[in-house]
């Protein structure tokens, strides 16, 4: 996965005017209406924000250490991989049978993201193997941005709509990590256009 080209941040008026669907947030800019792909553009600035040389994950230690029933494939494979999972904040041991057992988690992640973030790694890690250690790398973390971000579906209040509509409007994000876009505009003009005022 390329790392998107960073264009030096430029502040450019927008007004957050509302939310649709509970997806998308919707501003008003100089010449027209952005709608942004909340989810996917917060993924995308987790994304970045953990792909960078300088990022550190910073772990929490579990009060109730959680046991993962996993299908066996699963649990070899995770604990093949502790040593990768530890460089993103997972402290991981094997619990017996096709359970391991949880002790640290990453700070990004929700107690009840744990699970479902180290099952979806499991997956990935079972397609990729091990031969592209940066692909392998690159899979854990789109699994961390995206468990991370906000997510669709969410009624989210404005504070955290404006970060999102922020980074896209500066230029930061463009783009999911998976390539898909996050937000489209409608300008002015084509609004006017519909609406036979042009």
């Amino acid at each position: 996965e390329e790392k998107e080209e960073k264009p030096e941040p430029k502040e450019t008026y927008f007004r957050i005017i509302g939310e649709a669907f509970k997806n998308y947030a919707i501003a008003e800019t100089e010449d027209g209406i952005l709608i942004v792909d909340k989810h996917a553009a917060h993924e995308r600035m987790n994304f970045d924000r953990m792909r960078a040389a300088d990022w550190k994950p910073m772990s929490q230690l579990l009060l109730t250490p959680q046991v993962l029933h996993l299908a066996p494939e699963e649990c070899g494979v995770l604990l093949e991989q502790m040593g990768l999972l530890e460089q993103f904040g997972f402290a991981v041991e094997p619990f017996g049978g096709d359970e391991v057992l949880v002790r640290e988690a990453p700070n990004d992640l929700s107690a009840d993201q744990i699970e479902p973030a180290l099952e979806e790694i499991a997956s990935k890690l079972l397609l990729t193997g091990t031969a592209d250690p940066a692909a392998v790398r690159d899979e854990v973390l789109h699994t961390m941005a995206c468990k991370a971000a906000i997510k669709g579906g969410w009624k989210n209040d404005r504070a955290e709509l404006e970060v999102v509509a922020r980074a896209v409007m500066s230029g930061q994000v463009k783009y999911c990590p998976h390539g898909r876009p996050v937000a489209i505009e409608l300008s002015r003009q084509q609004l006017e256009k519909q609406f036979k005022r042009s």
